[in-house]
């Protein structure tokens, strides 16, 4: 399993752990818009009542109208909260893992982003052929913020190494290394390739998966 993958499963459990609770809170909430504008509209059609009937009847309607309104623009602002909330209390538990989940989410990702790059660099040869666009092959660069740099930057490495054994990427393993420079992210990391960066921060993984899971996880909340 991927790093990202395991960030698109930890959303998801997010949001299947708050929607019951937060589905009760929204339930009570449109249960309470009901009862007041029943009350509204009843003490509205009983006061016109002595004046018009039509018109009491269509001041009622507007009530009732209103009520519906609210009740959907309520529900409508608590699915929101909780599709935020989801992101949020995911996005926080994944930038503040430790220990050997961090790096085994760190190692996913770099894995991940390096096999892309590989796949990327066997098209650039086959359409432009090999060196010809360079005259030395790509070094990519491992960025991360300082305190994954002194604490697992190293290990990073070699759980890199591990991980790809028996997988063909050419060269490319050779040409990675840790960067002395960090990056100002919560967590994940940025591959730099000369002068690109590939991010693949929290930030950034979060902010590419939310348009992408947001109706998935709006499933979940709202069966």
């Amino acid at each position: 399993m991927t790093g990202l993958s395991k960030i698109t499963d930890k959303i998801l459990d997010e949001a299947r752990r708050d929607a019951a609770a937060k589905l009760a809170e929204a339930d009570a909430e449109v249960a309470r818009i009901s009862a007041e504008y029943a009350e509204k509209a009843n003490n509205i059609t009983a006061a016109a009542n002595a004046a018009a009937k039509g018109e009491a009847a269509e001041i009622a309607l507007r009530a009732r109208s209103g009520e519906k309104t609210l009740k959907k623009n309520a529900l409508l602002e608590t699915q929101s909260e909780m599709i935020d909330r989801a992101f949020a209390v995911a996005r926080k538990e994944v930038a503040e893992l430790e220990g050997e989940a961090r790096l085994d989410l760190l190692t996913g990702l770099l894995c991940a982003c390096l096999w892309s790059e590989y796949d990327a660099e066997k098209q650039r040869e086959a359409l432009y052929g090999a060196d010809e666009e360079q005259d030395e092959p790509f070094i990519y660069e491992v960025l991360l913020n300082a305190r994954d740099r002194d604490k697992l930057g190293a290990r990073l490495m070699e759980s890199f190494k591990r991980r790809i054994v028996g997988k063909d990427m050419g060269d490319l393993p050779e040409r990675v290394r840790l960067s002395s420079d960090t990056a100002d992210i919560e967590g994940g990391l940025v591959l730099r390739r000369g002068s690109v960066e590939i991010n693949n921060s929290v930030e950034a993984i979060f902010s590419y998966l939310r348009p992408r899971l947001e109706a998935e996880v709006a499933k979940i909340l709202f069966p």
